[in-house]
């Protein structure tokens, strides 16, 4: 019965590769990639892959001592908004320092040129956001099944 946590997970696991392939054909990978000049987006889930791993592991063979090793899951599912925050304030700067050098309000070609990289900013803000939301969401989810999985040990 104790592998009935190990199967949620499982299932969360597969859920979540599946949606996956969904952003990888509809390109939002290639579009995140092109978007993200801190490129904080792909370090989350690559951090979010991890510690997906590792909970995995856990969850396969809960022992009650395990809350001391899941700490730095629990620190990273928390701190993936925090870094996602951190992106959103890199954007920010990032469009606020590119897009008003070369103002001028005439020129329909300039505020162009502007918008664009106001955009670039902007995506980079929007995607570290989202990234940090629904990688600690997600994180946090599979804990809480290893945190059941443990007290049922």
């Amino acid at each position: 019965m104790k592998r009935k946590y190990f199967l949620r997970w499982l299932l969360t696991v597969c859920l979540m590769g599946v949606g996956a392939v969904f952003l990888q054909i509809y390109g939002i990978f290639e579009l995140i990639n092109n978007s993200d000049v801190t490129k904080i987006s792909f370090l989350i889930l690559l951090l979010f892959i991890f510690f997906t791993i590792k909970t995995g592991v856990y969850t396969y063979k809960p022992e009650k001592n395990l809350f001391r090793k899941i700490r730095p899951i629990v620190f990273f599912a928390d701190k993936f908004l925090v870094m996602g925050m951190i992106g959103t304030v890199i954007g920010f700067i990032y469009m606020l320092h590119t897009c008003f050098t070369d103002l001028n309000i005439i020129n329909p070609a300039v505020m162009q040129g502007i918008l664009t990289r106001m955009s670039v900013g902007m995506s980079t803000a929007l995607f570290t956001t989202a990234a940090g939301l629904i990688c600690g969401l997600l994180l946090k989810l599979q804990l809480f099944n290893l945190q059941q999985a443990i007290e049922d040990a």
